[in-house]
């Protein structure tokens, strides 16, 4: 039965096997060299000593100082070369799996990433397109090409012994080699197996963790969490320690440089015993010496192998989740023109793989008409986001309906609505890039005349005419060279460069003093007359000029308390 994992490798991989082969030969030639040379040295100075000895000598493999010299460099050259396209085909091996792996990845991330989120968390799925996909990386390029010659070299230095000496040595031999290099190795390796599972596991609470102390930092400090995050940190951190201490590495090597250290020593002595030509022994010597380090991979290989396929079946996992929510066969077409939203009868509870959580949702049913700007008024918590979050299918709910122009949005196309629909939240990600790039990110060439109006309608076009490049300048490492609310009206800004006919603003002024946020309102209103425009906010501002009101209250629509917040409003 074939293993879905090794399968799905296949697949992603097939661009690479080329140079993969290319890699795997170049390695043959250079270890093919690395023999000749070693044997040549070992015959050049057994024979030296046996002439010295006034032995007889007739297996000499160079007769003169001149033509040893000129053999062994040309073999040093042709080893040098082989050497460097193997490293050379390797790291193109390398840096391609990683783009195809990443690419793989990176497809099945976007369509589904809020979902993905928030049952795997952000930490975890980082250190899956990371660490997890820079191993598999690193088995293909460094760790197959010499496994593969750990096991021909010495097929084929057994059969150069056999040819050319004693099949009784190069039986014995390849006894010693089989031992070291096929038995040796798999000492512990279903523990190895097990516990490779268990470090990627951990590594993965590990990276969650310091992401949610990271992205939380002002809570974790402010209410004086700081030693408690440390210590939490620091129980996972041993954790990850005692699972990767073992003392099998240790004794498989040990065990390795003994046998060969035994098999040399056997070698030489049967040599002699039979009486065959000193040179001889020598060659058949180094060969064995040579075949023993052409075996040393098969240790790594043994090694990483169990770590790379718990990295490649967590990868396997994430990239070839179900798509959630499921394509649809046969989609409906959206209608032109501003989309009505309708949260029929529905009830939802966020999906978890970890914790049981109370419902978000509990029978809602808001209907909003193409055209009108409305306000979902609530604290944190109250259902406002998961709403947005619905109308634009980054879920399915648990119960009940999401319907936009009229159409059941589990009919539709999610590519379809998301060229409609833009949202636009509190904490909208900005590249390390100019402005421009993050405005037309996705969209290609636009002319300034049209970034300058967006810019204008955010109320933010006289601030990037003033900084030192305009549209051009760098806004930095999470454009960390804006504030808050620049950062907000920028992708605000983006936003309408897609011409929405449904735009969702969740808490889009939160950064804004209310002035300037009325400004934003007024200037929407103004530019997007047939857009249907829905802000969840917690505050009271902008509610009078509301076509229409929904106050929520954990989860619940509460109408009775739509009156006392229009009232605050006014006043």
């Amino acid at each position: 039965m074939k293993d879905p994992v090794v399968t799905w490798l296949l697949r992603v991989s097939r661009p690479v096997l080329r140079p993969l082969g290319a890699a795997v030969l170049f390695r043959h030639l250079d270890q093919i060299c690395a023999v000749a040379l070693l044997s040549i040295c070992a015959a050049a100075v057994t024979g030296i000593a046996a002439r010295f000895a006034g032995a007889t000598v007739s297996h000499l493999l160079v007769t003169s100082m001149t033509e040893l010299v000129v053999v062994l460099v040309i073999l040093s050259a042709a080893k040098g070369l082989f050497r460097y396209l193997e490293q050379f085909c390797g790291h193109l091996v390398a840096f391609k799996a990683l783009e195809l792996l990443r690419i793989e990845l990176y497809q099945t991330l976007v369509p589904q990433a809020t979902v993905i989120r928030r049952q795997r968390g952000s930490g975890d799925v980082l250190v899956r397109a990371t660490k997890d996909i820079d191993r598999i990386e690193v088995f293909f390029a460094h760790t197959f090409p010499p496994a593969t010659t750990a096991v021909t070299i010495p097929i084929a230095g057994v059969g150069a012994i056999a040819a050319a000496g004693d099949w009784r040595i190069a039986a014995f031999v390849a006894m010693m080699l089989l031992l070291s290099g096929m038995l040796i190795p798999r000492i512990g390796g279903r523990r190895q197996r097990i516990t490779a599972e268990q470090i990627a596991r951990v590594r993965g609470r590990l990276a969650q963790h310091v992401t949610d102390s990271v992205q939380g930092i002002t809570e974790v400090t402010g209410y004086g969490h700081v030693p408690d995050r440390l210590a939490a940190m620091e129980h996972i951190d041993e954790q990850i320690i005692s699972l990767s201490t073992s003392g099998v590495a240790a004794w498989r090597d040990s065990l390795r440089l003994g046998i060969q250290q035994l098999t040399l020593i056997m070698t030489a002595w049967l040599g002699t015993t039979s009486h065959l030509d000193p040179v001889l022994v020598a060659v058949i010597t180094a060969i064995s010496w040579r075949c023993f380090d052409a075996t040393a991979p098969l240790v790594g290989f043994a090694d990483e192998l169990p770590t790379t396929m718990a990295a490649a079946a967590r990868v396997h996992a994430l990239a070839t989740a179900p798509a959630h929510p499921p394509a649809v066969a046969d989609p409906l077409p959206l209608p032109l023109g501003a989309l009505s939203v309708h949260w029929q009868q529905l009830s939802h509870t966020h999906s978890s793989r970890t914790v049981t959580r109370e419902p978000a949702l509990v029978d809602v049913d808001i209907e909003i008409p193409g055209g009108e700007h409305a306000c979902l008024v609530g604290t944190s918590g109250s259902g406002k986001s998961t709403l947005l979050e619905l109308a634009l299918r980054f879920d399915d709910p648990s119960n009940g309906q999401v319907i936009v122009g009229g159409v059941d949005l589990r009919r539709t196309n999610p590519a379809d609505l998301h060229t409609r629909a833009q949202l636009v939240s509190q904490s909208s990600f900005l590249f390390n890039t100019g402005i421009r790039d993050n405005l037309t990110l996705g969209l290609g060439y636009v002319p300034d005349s049209r970034l300058w109006e967006v810019l204008e309608i955010a109320s933010i076009a006289d601030e990037v005419r003033e900084l030192p490049h305009g549209l051009d300048t760098r806004i930095g490492e999470h454009a960390t060279t804006l504030s808050g609310g620049q950062r907000q009206r920028i992708a605000l800004a983006r936003a309408l460069l897609h011409s929405p006919d449904l735009l969702l603003l969740d808490e889009f002024t939160a950064h804004l003093d209310p002035d300037l946020a009325d400004r934003v309102r007024n200037n929407l209103r103004c530019a997007l007359p047939d857009t249907t425009i829905i802000e969840a906010t917690h505050t009271m501002r902008g509610l009078a000029d509301a076509d229409r009101v929904i106050v929520l209250e954990r989860g619940h629509v509460r109408p009775d308390l739509v009156e006392d917040f229009l009232r605050r409003a006014e006043q």
